[in-house]
């Protein structure tokens, strides 16, 4: 009987594999050799999963990203913190210490994103950034329904997702520090836009 291979998952554990790779050689220097070599499968063999090098490192993104809106999606369940205390997670975890690695890749990403991707790579970079505005639409709405924030919160939903892709621009130039920055983009919301006495 013939051995039946789920390639979703054999595909993620491909990645998987590689992922220290990754993290180690950046996105530029990472080769399909090397790839195969960890996976410990042959390089024809990570065609039959994967028809590029960019749909390997796509997949390896997609598990980190996963990893970072598990994290995220811990904080907004947890009824214990304030939109406030909300936003500012999901803001400053992209520069913590449990994902400095993972933040110098996605800097690479982005930078390729930005020099004239192919299509697919700008396809992936809107993926991710649906998946984390969703994330910003629970927060936003929850500090509504909670009377933290007005109604009106909502249309500030892209100008925060502006605000922190230039603030990881500017992290990776050296030209701010995070949390500074961002407490002080919250505390101009927050001020603007809490219910005060309502």
């Amino acid at each position: 009987m013939a051995i039946i291979v789920d390639k979703e998952e054999k595909r993620r554990l491909i990645a998987l594999s590689c992922k220290e790779l990754l993290l180690k050689h950046g996105i530029k220097n990472l080769t399909v050799s090397q790839i195969a070599k960890v996976a410990g499968i042959g390089k024809g063999t990570i065609y039959e999963y994967f028809a590029n090098k960019d749909e390997i490192v796509f997949e390896i993104i997609t598990i980190f990203i996963n990893q970072f809106q598990h994290d995220l999606a811990v904080v907004v369940a947890d009824d214990t913190l304030s939109s406030r205390e909300k936003l500012e997670y999901f803001m400053l975890l992209v520069f913590s210490n449990n994902y400095n690695k993972e933040f110098a890749i996605y800097q690479e990403f982005l930078s390729i994103a930005l020099s004239g991707a192919p299509s697919g790579i700008v396809e992936f970079r809107n993926h991710c950034r649906d998946g984390f505005e969703g994330v910003l639409h629970k927060i936003i709405e929850q500090g509504i329904e909670n009377k933290e924030l007005q109604q009106n919160a909502k249309m500030l939903i892209p100008m925060i997702r502006y605000f922190h892709t230039g603030l990881i621009v500017d992290v990776a130039l050296g030209q701010v520090e995070a949390k500074e920055e961002i407490d002080k983009f919250i505390n101009s919301i927050f001020n603007d836009i809490v219910l005060q006495g309502e």
